[in-house]
């Protein structure tokens, strides 16, 4: 059993705090949101912290699961400051890498174990408890974060040094967003010409146009019953988290010296998307963006 202070327990964490109280850790849950709270008890976890620093005290293992990189470094260094020596900080958002070396750099010197652990495979991942799980940090973080991780992961990876679990986490989101965009385009282009959505997710699923991508959210109702389209697009995963996404992975490229276009195009649909107002929607959602040429062009 370890002691664990989880913070953040939206549509990830909650599911994620399960695992945890069911495989016999003692958590101890913050949330700003009193029905998150109320949840997280349900499941057995202690919920009557009001800071994450109160959450922090006496614990082994702190677990960050946020929607933003400045809620991230805020509460990070909020619960360092209450967490025990050589207590493990660990960051299951997807952040930029930067601030993950950033952090190590700042806290480490403070005898304290940083590490970041995003996460792929969605809340449907996080409830099935078969997430991928990205660690970087040293060793002695994986050696501590790959047993708990194992609670709700399919698969655990240690990738690399700090930063390295951010870094692989984008290279994966990069690719989702940018296959939608694609994917969304492909079936707009196939309606205009008359061919059925349902023969065109054949046609792509034994074909080289195939994705998990493609079979997990295609964005046309009737295909498939798992999919958000038949629910108005009710999200899984919001396409404003996804273009929040979409322009971290913009600015590890360009930082990595790598040419960012690509990336800036597809993020620019994003963006026209959340304008129109489709940003609380799951990101297959994009589709309902008709982006048309301006009259009486062709090319």
């Amino acid at each position: 059993m370890t002691r664990i202070a989880f913070c953040g327990v939206g549509t990830m964490g909650r599911h994620l705090v399960r695992h945890l109280v069911a495989a016999g850790h003692d958590v101890r849950v913050f949330d700003p949101v009193p029905a998150a709270m109320e949840y997280a008890a349900s499941l057995g976890a202690t919920a009557t912290a009001t800071s994450a620093a109160e959450a922090c005290a006496d614990v082994e293992v702190c677990l960050l699961s946020l929607p933003s990189t400045k809620l991230v470094a805020s509460v990070a260094r909020e619960a360092a400051a209450a967490l025990p020596r050589g207590a493990v900080l660990a960051d299951l958002s997807t952040s930029p890498p930067s601030l993950a070396e950033e952090l190590a750099h700042e806290l480490e010197p403070t005898d304290l174990i940083v590490a970041d652990c995003p996460l792929s495979g969605g809340p449907i991942g996080a409830e099935a408890g078969t997430l991928s799980s990205m660690i970087g940090g040293s060793d002695e973080a994986y050696a501590i974060l790959e047993p708990i991780a194992q609670a709700w992961s399919a698969f655990v990876v240690h990738v690399g040094g700090h930063g390295a679990g951010q870094a692989a986490k984008l290279c994966n989101n990069m690719l989702a967003g940018t296959h939608m965009a694609a994917l969304c385009l492909s079936l707009t282009l196939a309606r205009r010409s008359g061919i059925d959505d349902a023969m065109l997710f054949d046609i792509l699923s034994r074909s080289t146009g195939d994705s998990r991508v493609m079979r997990a959210r295609y964005p046309a109702a009737g295909v498939d019953d798992a999919h958000p389209a038949n629910r108005d697009f009710e999200a899984l995963f919001t396409l404003d988290l996804m273009t929040k996404d979409m322009e971290l992975a913009t600015v590890f490229a360009a930082e990595s010296g790598l040419d960012p276009a690509l990336l800036e195009l597809v993020t620019g649909i994003y963006h026209e998307a959340q304008a129109a107002g489709f940003g609380g929607l799951d990101y297959s959602g994009l589709v309902k963006l008709e982006r048309e040429l301006p009259s009486g062009e062709t090319s």
